[in-house]
C-alpha cells in the first residue's frame, strides 16, 4: 500500500509517498517556505507522484500533519488531505507536527525527546516523547516552562525543533538534536503506516490549535475634530502608555522596558500625539504618564550624523484613519528640518500597504530591502522595505 503524506504546518511545504509493504520512501519533495503553501502544495504533490511513477488511484491511505503550527498552514494541508480523502474514498490519518519532528530523531524510540516549536511571544509549542510514545500532551508554554519540562525526567533529554537552541540555553539537561527542526512528510507518511484503521477515520482528523486566533473584534473609532490634535514630547516616564499603544498595532510589540531603553539612547527622541488643541495640551515633559491628556499615537526616532531613523510609529486602534500618523510624520519632519537633518529613513513590512501608501504621500521613496526581516506570530516572514525622505 502506498501512503501519501503532506505537511504545511510550519515554514516548510512537503509531500512524500511511502511504500508500507516494502517500508521505504518512494519519492519525497521538501521545500523551506514561510508562506505560499496553498499555491505550492498541488504542484509538489504532482511532482512527487511523477517521481514515484504513481497516480492518485495507486494511493491506499493519506496522512497529514494537524498542528500545532501557523493557522493558515494547518488549514491548508488538512483541507487538501480531506479533499483527496473524500474524492478518492481513502482513509486519512492525522499526525501532530510535534510527533513528526520527534520521530525524525535518530533512534527516538529508545530516547526521551522534547519536541518544541518557537510560537513567538516568548512562548513555545512543546511535547515530551519517551521511547516513541507521548509522555505529555501538546502544550503552549512559556519559554521557561518549556525548558523546565526536562527537570521532571531522569537522564538526558534530546531536544528538536525551532525552539531547541533557546531552550537548551536555559536547561543543561537538554541536548541538541541533529535532526531537522521542521516536519517532513516522509516521516508523516511512515508514521501513518503504523496507525490502525480506527485511527484513519476521516471525521476524527481535526486541526490542533493550541492558541486562539489573533483576529480581534472591530473597535469603534474615536471622534476627533479637525485640528484638534496636539503634540508633546514623550520620555521614558511614559513608556507604559507607549507600550500599550504599540501592542495595539504590532504582532510582536515592544515592551515598556524596550521603549524606555530606546529613549535613553543618545540621539533618540519621541513625539506623542494627544487629543485636543495646543492650548489644551499639557507639557508631558513636566508630567508623569498618569497626568497627560488623551494619547493617540507616538513616533520614536534616533539621529546620527545628520540623518534620522524612525524606529517605530504606532497609533491607538480606535484612532486609526483619523490622520494621527500623518500628524506625527509631519511634526517629526518639521523637527528634523529645524535640527538640520538631511535625510530620514524608516523600515516598513512589505505587507503593510496602508503604511507604505502614507509614507509615499509624505515624500518617502523605497531605497532598499531586508529579506525576511519581520516574523509574524504565525511564523510568516516578510521583507522590510527601506524608505528614504530627502529633506
Amino acid at each position: 500500500m502506498y501512503i501519501l503524506g503532506v505537511d504545511t504546518t510550519q515554514a516548510a511545504c512537503s509531500a512524500a509517498l511511502y511504500d508500507a509493504l516494502r517500508q521505504r520512501v518512494c519519492a519525497s519533495n521538501w521545500h523551506e517556505m514561510p508562506r505560499g503553501h496553498a499555491e505550492a502544495l498541488p504542484g509538489i504533490i504532482n511532482t512527487t507522484l511523477k517521481q514515484a511513477g504513481l497516480a492518485f488511484n495507486d494511493i491506499g491511505k493519506l496522512a497529514t500533519t494537524i498542528g500545532p503550527g501557523t493557522f493558515s498552514g494547518v488549514r491548508i494541508g488538512l483541507a487538501a488531505a480531506r479533499g483527496f480523502a473524500l474524492a478518492l474514498d481513502l482513509p486519512l490519518v492525522g499526525i501532530t507536527s510535534l510527533e513528526a519532528i520527534a520521530a525524525g530523531v535518530e533512534n527516538y524510540q529508545q530516547k526521551t525527546v522534547l519536541a518544541a516549536f518557537d510560537a513567538r511571544r516568548d512562548e513555545v509549542y512543546g511535547q515530551i516523547f519517551t521511547k516513541g510514545q507521548p509522555a505529555t500532551s501538546p502544550q503552549l508554554l512559556s519559554v521557561r516552562e518549556a525548558a523546565s519540562l526536562a527537570d521532571h525526567i531522569d537522564g538526558e533529554v534530546e531536544i528538536v525543533g525551532t525552539a531547541s537552541e533557546m531552550l537548551a540555553e536555559l536547561n543543561n539537561k537538554l541536548r541538541l538534536s541533529h535532526a531537522p527542526a521542521l516536519p517532513d512528510s516522509a516521516i508523516v507518511a511512515k508514521l501513518a503506516s503504523e496507525r490502525s484503521a480506527q485511527d484513519a477515520v476521516q471525521g476524527a482528523v481535526q486541526p490542533l490549535y493550541l492558541r486562539k486566533a489573533d483576529a480581534k473584534a472591530q473597535t469603534p473609532l474615536l471622534h476627533i475634530e479637525p485640528g484638534k490634535l496636539s503634540l508633546s514630547q514623550a520620555t521614558a516616564a511614559h513608556s507604559e502608555i507607549l507600550a500599550e499603544i504599540h501592542a495595539q498595532g504590532f504582532s510582536n510589540p515592544w515592551s515598556a522596558q524596550s521603549i524606555a531603553d530606546s529613549l535613553a539612547t543618545p540621539g533618540s527622541g519621541a513625539m506623542l500625539a494627544l487629543a485636543g488643541n495646543e492650548k489644551d495640551a499639557k507639557d508631558t515633559r513636566q508630567n508623569t504618564q498618569q497626568d497627560i491628556g488623551e494619547p493617540l499615537g507616538f513616533v520614536i526616532f534616533r539621529d546620527v550624523a545628520g540623518e534620522r531613523e524612525i524606529l517605530t510609529l504606532a497609533v491607538r486602534l480606535d484612532a486609526r484613519r483619523r490622520k494621527v500618523a500623518r500628524f506625527l510624520l509631519d511634526a517629526m519632519t518639521r523637527n528634523a528640518i529645524d535640527n538640520r537633518i538631511s535625510k530620514v529613513f524608516l523600515e516598513v513590512s512589505e505587507n503593510n500597504f496602508a503604511a507604505q501608501g502614507l509614507y509615499k504621500k509624505r515624500g518617502f521613496i523605497a531605497c532598499g530591502c531586508r529579506k525576511n526581516y519581520y516574523t509574524e506570530n504565525d511564523g510568516q516572514k516578510y521583507d522590510a522595505i527601506i524608505m528614504q525622505h530627502n529633506l
